[in-house]
């Protein structure tokens, strides 16, 4: 009854899996494994694993993946999920094993690497997870850009990494035609924006702007304060627009200097409406017309919405 008792709460501990050897070191004899398995009481689920009890969750799975490959580590959309961000909502558990090894494991996709450095690996939920920037920057390799960008995003805003971990990372793992390196360094480039004026969001959002026909005026210097400029401005209107890429880059001082900028634009009957790099990259036709409906005057001064401003 005890060594029951001690195999249950170990396989609860591993996913519902407890692997041979430690049943035989609870003192469990061969035997009885293999009238237990023969009755359907264990089920032999992987080369000497059995479960005893059902695999239930993502995590469960895990466990088990984890139990039962050589120095296995949660990865991918697995660890951004441990690490409370959620790429994309569901995935196919994910861990890393060393290149060395051909294991492989029910219902998980086990992924070889060789640049997997001890500074890369966390622990979350009593597994060992890759950090949040391992993690990024494993994604970048699998996953579409978008995907990316939204992991990252919210693992910036949310303080579970910064731009420079996340390029530390890369730095220890790119080489030459390893998949993601290209589109990584890309979205690193994109939310550092040392040079604003010159940044890759505000070209890309101004050349959007002036596609969508808006009769914009870029670099507008500010009507109160010709020493500064608005991003993009629709005078007749009063509407100012800033491309807000230094959410983590800039020191907290330039960022109360833009709120008392959109501040001193109330004053003088201006309004301004700030778009991220966010925005503008996976949500272009809804900052088109959030624009158009302020400029066109279905968005009043209050800023209730007349009508139904149509897009995503």
């Amino acid at each position: 009854m005890e060594k029951e008792r001690a195999l249950l709460t170990l396989a609860v501990k591993q996913g519902g899996i407890v692997l041979r050897s430690q049943a035989m070191e609870a003192g469990v004899s061969t035997g009885t494994i293999d009238r237990r398995l023969a009755s359907g009481r264990w089920t032999c689920f992987a080369k000497g694993a059995y479960r005893l009890l059902p695999l239930e969750s993502e995590l469960d799975v895990l466990r088990a993946a984890v139990t039962v490959l050589p120095a296995a580590v949660v990865s991918h959309g697995s660890a951004a999920r441990l690490h409370g961000l959620d790429p994309a909502n569901e995935g196919r558990p994910t861990v890393l094993v060393h290149t060395k090894t051909t294991h492989s494991f029910p219902g998980v996709t086990v992924r070889r690497c060789h640049d997997l450095a001890d500074s890369h690996v966390d622990v979350a939920e009593g597994l060992r997870v890759t950090t949040t920037a391992r993690t990024i920057v494993d994604l970048a390799g699998v996953a579409p850009v978008g995907v990316v960008a939204r992991t990252l995003d919210s693992a910036l805003t949310t303080g579970l990494t910064t731009l420079d971990q996340v390029d530390a990372v890369l730095h220890d793992v790119a080489r030459r035609g390893k998949p993601g390196v290209v589109s990584i360094r890309t979205l690193i480039a994109e939310r550092t924006g040392q040079d604003h004026s010159g940044s890759v969001l505000e070209a890309r959002a101004n050349k959007m702007v002036l596609d969508a026909g808006l009769d914009a005026k870029l670099e507008y210097p500010i009507p109160w304060d010709r020493s500064r400029r608005f991003d993009v401005a629709f005078p007749d209107h009063r509407l100012a627009v800033e491309w807000d890429s230094r959410s983590w880059h800039t020191q907290m001082g330039a960022f109360e200097s833009d709120r008392q900028r959109d501040r001193d634009a109330v004053v003088h009957g201006w309004r301004v409406l700030r778009f991220t790099w966010s925005d503008v990259n996976n949500r272009p036709r809804h900052v088109i017309s959030t624009i158009a409906a302020v400029v066109s005057g279905l968005v009043p001064s209050t800023g209730t919405v007349r009508n139904r401003v149509a897009g995503p």
